[in-house]
């Protein structure tokens, strides 16, 4: 027997997202990519080098909104459709029109913020004190100036600007179109492999030989592009690189940090005390793990492994919705109507199929839905992974009072809401359960989904990208072996000596997509500080803090990310937060210590 992902075509349209909810049909999206670029083109004639007092910037501004929540509706379109289905050539084709359309607009438009950046300060300040509404997007300018090119060379670079995301396309090629994994057995029986099926299912099986045995075909496909993609990720860092060196920054991580505004000692702090302080809990954590499945070693394919339950059943979607409605009422009746909206409406692609891209995402239109990306497993694991991404879905619904130019905030914060969420969803079961089983699973899978995941996986990716771009900046040799020697010894630094890290652990920094999206790895924990500490909040006090949480999300980029934390009660200016969120994992580990 085989197992086999199914086609796309073949998935009940229920279990899909609607993306009709953007455009009616192809034709449609056609024809308003057309009236974009008459659009874009209008507007660079109407207003380059016309930005030279008050009420042409207010009325520049004002297209310009119009500009970026068109262009939004366009590209969501173009590749939301493309993620879920990437072998389908029309579908393709209709991303590659976006990005036609946007390699010929984007540097029309990027003559607005190098002309702003150009104007004296003053008048900047005129602007904001007349619309405050473009407060933060303005004061970020002004912050930008020192690090600003000449006019002929910011609009250069906007004309290679289709061509800094290459790397990432390239990269996406490689894990989706060239890849194909051979078929393993275990237990008897013949498996499929992929991606999905691996991330998604396989490595955090309750099967051992199943697990190991994935993991084994998994890494061996890998082995075999690990030149190309070292290539690829390479190409991406000296484009940074290169970047930061225009633009006058002392590291390239500085130059990465810059547009998060957060100083180095943040960045620094997350990774060097999680690495110190974090990772003997997490050791006594996976070796609980590794004694109730009766394991005699722990190697790497067995390090996200959960506690074996009988709770553990498989969850259909619709039962999720209710069950999430519950743990996150706390959150008000109209954050639940959001939650109702996003299943009624069909905002969420649960579907598992082939061509699918892996990972789970939300991606909010700043006039439209939240879509959410999943690989549906029914697992608790898979559910909180919902929980994540309907946290970012209630922050951007929430954040959309601000201007577009005012939406996104920091990095730094960016997960703080979707953490929250998760650990909210988990203490809220905590809370009504007096089951010790049924306790005990629950923090089982609190620390192996939220907490790995967030300040694991990603704070280990976060340190991998530190030495790398560290060792680029001096201008050291690096290639695909390098790069493996450096994962393979952070993950021996982490775990310690009593765990089998095998030569395959050192593949694993090919599987994360997030290192063509800056230095965006670190932030999972950043965010996991904040969303532990706002959850403690929200259990201990809901009728006083629910409210300023709520606002703090509808600020959007109206506050630096400290500025935010600083407003929902969070002082991420000292360690304390982050000292207390891993005391707080100790005392999780310490509880199942006691269960089992």
């Amino acid at each position: 027997m085989t197992t086999a992902m199914p086609k796309r075509q073949d998935i009940n349209p229920q279990l899909k997202w609607d993306t009709n909810l953007l455009y009616n049909s192809p034709a449609e999206y056609r024809k308003t990519l057309q009236e974009y670029k008459d659009m874009v083109a209008q507007f660079e004639e109407d207003f380059k080098g016309k930005l030279i007092d008050s009420p042409t910037i207010t009325a520049a501004l004002k297209r310009y909104e119009e500009c970026l929540v068109i262009d939004s509706r366009l590209m969501h379109y173009g590749f939301l459709n493309l993620d879920v289905d990437k072998m389908n050539v029309e579908l393709a084709a209709l991303a590659n029109e976006y990005q036609l359309i946007f390699a010929a607009t984007a540097p029309r438009l990027s003559f607005l913020e190098t002309e702003l950046g150009l104007q004296d300060e003053k008048l900047l300040k005129q602007v904001i004190s007349e619309q405050p509404q473009w407060t933060s997007y303005l004061e970020n300018i002004i912050r930008q100036k020192p690090h600003q090119l000449t006019a002929d060379q910011e609009e250069l670079l906007a004309n290679f600007a289709p061509t800094f995301r290459q790397a990432y396309d390239n990269y996406e090629t490689t894990k989706f179109e060239d890849m194909t994994f051979s078929n393993f057995e275990a237990n008897g029986q013949t498996y499929q492999n992929s991606y999905v099926l691996f991330e998604n299912d396989y490595e955090i099986s309750h099967d051992t030989e199943l697990r190991r045995a994935s993991a084994d075909s998994f890494y061996k496909t890998l082995r075999a592009y690990k030149n190309t993609t070292a290539t690829t990720y390479l190409a991406h860092v000296k484009n940074e690189q290169i970047q930061a060196k225009l633009r006058g920054f002392d590291s390239t991580i500085d130059y990465l940090l810059f547009p998060q505004n957060i100083s180095r000692e943040l960045f620094d702090r997350q990774i060097d005390v999680i690495m110190k302080e974090l990772a003997p809990h997490m050791r006594r954590f996976v070796k609980l793990m590794a004694k109730s499945h009766g394991l005699d070693k722990i190697t790497h394919a067995d390090l996200k492994i959960s506690l074996p339950s009988d709770f553990n059943k498989r969850i259909t979607p619709e039962e999720s919705k209710q069950f999430l409605m519950d743990c996150l009422g706390v959150l008000g009746e109209d954050y639940v109507k959001m939650i109702q909206q996003a299943f009624d409406e069909r905002w969420i692609d649960f579907a598992q199929n082939e061509g699918k891209a892996t990972g789970g995402y939300c991606a909010t239109l700043y006039d439209g839905p939240s879509y959410i990306l999943l690989s549906w497993t029914g697992l608790m694991n898979e559910v909180l992974v919902l929980a994540h991404e309907l946290g970012h879905a209630g922050h951007f619904q929430l954040a959309k009072k601000q201007s577009i130019l005012n939406y996104e905030p920091s990095l730094y914060f960016i997960e703080a809401p979707s953490t929250a969420n998760e650990v909210l969803t988990c203490n809220t079961l905590l809370k009504e359960s007096d089951d010790p089983q049924f306790k005990a699973y629950l923090i089982s899978e609190l620390i192996s989904r939220t907490y790995f995941h967030n300040m694991v996986t990603h704070l280990l990716e976060a340190a991998f990208q530190r030495e790398v771009y560290t060792r680029m900046d001096k201008d050291e040799y690096l290639n695909g072996d390098i790069l493996c020697d450096i994962k393979l010894q952070l993950l021996k630094d982490f775990w310690g000596d009593d765990f089998e890290i095998g030569e395959d652990a050192g593949l694993i920094w090919m599987r994360q997509p997030h290192y063509y999206m800056g230095l965006y790895p670190y932030t999972y924990s950043a965010g996991l500080t904040i969303g532990t500490a706002m959850a403690k909040q929200l259990e201990e006090k809901p009728e006083e803090v629910v409210a300023t949480w709520l606002e703090t999300l509808s600020l959007g980029a109206s506050l630096s990310a400290q500025d935010l934390a600083q407003h929902a009660g969070v002082d991420v200016s000292t360690d304390k937060p982050l000292k207390d969120t891993i005391s707080y994992v100790g005392s999780l580990v310490d509880q199942l210590e006691k269960l089992i």
